[in-house]
């Protein structure tokens, strides 16, 4: 009971000074945002490290099988092609002990909706004509304003159809080999599968540099926005708010450069010259071979079928 009084006296006295105490604010939205982004990278660690039968297989052969996946992809023009091609990233999904409910959240769904939103006006006759076979509206007469031109039944074509399932398909195939690999195999061994590849050393470092300095810039931004959460009593003016938002941009810009010096005087006195070093594994034994081999047999039959 003293408690809940001394609370409602400090909200009476907070709304008698025109102070709004402190709630979901975009302090709160960033933190989440934040620490939703530190638990999906930790999410792809486990995935890569669990005991799936692909997850055996040397990363430079998985990386290698998802390009020439990719490529073939790419080559597939007719809806039966790809519709073969999309049963190959479902079943290395399956074999690496994926669960589907992961593989959504890891960002297939975004890609579902974003293409479906993309594909959507290319099925409408209004932007390209076609035999239509779903009526939609129906204007009584056509309307045309110079170059513009509507016509008197807007509906879904069926050619709009088929570029839009062709669209999606090789979208969504593609996103999900990408993913698999994403998630099957561990930053450090994509990196040493890209250095395979014979990639140039400074794009590798850059790459790399970049991944470890997103961490570090959010994981300062966590600890700059918790410490601010544990000092604010009562929210103040907007202006007061984005002035504080500017000064730690700017100090963050600071800390970044000065962050930048120290790590290329400490990387340069330990002897790195540019060339990131990975060790040597050995060369491919039979389950690389297989899975490379399954892979081009099965694009090369999605093309001939």
């Amino acid at each position: 009971m003293g408690e809940s009084s001394r609370e409602q006296r400090f909200l009476e006295m907070a709304e008698s000074r025109g102070l709004r105490p402190a709630g979901r604010t975009y302090v709160e939205k960033t933190l989440r945002e934040l620490s939703s982004f530190f638990t999906r990278s930790l999410f792809r660690e486990e995935t890569a490290r669990r005991p799936g039968l692909l997850q055996r297989v040397d990363p430079r052969a998985r990386l290698l099988a998802a390009l020439f996946f990719l490529v073939s992809v790419s080559l597939a023009r007719t809806i039966p092609e790809l519709s073969a091609h999309a049963v190959l990233p479902l079943a290395a999904i399956t074999l690496s002990r994926i669960r589907p409910g992961e593989f959504l959240r890891a960002g297939f769904l975004v890609a579902v909706v974003f293409s479906v939103l993309m594909a959507a006006p290319a099925t409408l006759n209004v932007f390209f004509d076609g035999t239509v076979v779903l009526p939609l509206v129906d204007r009584g007469r056509e309307w045309r304003y110079g170059p513009y031109f509507l016509p008197s039944v807007i509906g879904i074509t069926r050619e709009g159809l088929l570029s839009a399932a062709t669209f999606l398909l090789r979208v969504l195939a593609s996103v999900a080999a990408v993913l698999w690999l994403t998630l099957s195999t561990r930053w450090a061994d994509l990196l040493r599968s890209l250095r395979f590849l014979r990639l140039p050393a400074i794009f590798l470092q850059v790459v790399g540099m970049t991944v470890r300095y997103t961490h570090a810039l959010l994981r300062h931004s966590e600890e700059v926005h918790l410490g601010k959460k544990s000092r604010t009593v009562c929210r103040t003016r907007t202006a007061h708010e984005q002035a504080w938002v500017g000064s730690r941009i700017g100090r963050s810009w600071e800390r970044s450069i000065q962050l930048m010096e120290e790590v290329s005087m400490a990387m340069a006195a330990r002897g790195f010259t540019g060339d990131a070093k990975f060790p040597a594994g050995p060369w491919f034994g039979a389950p690389e071979w297989g899975l490379l081999v399954v892979v081009v047999v099965f694009c090369a039959g999605a093309h001939i079928a």
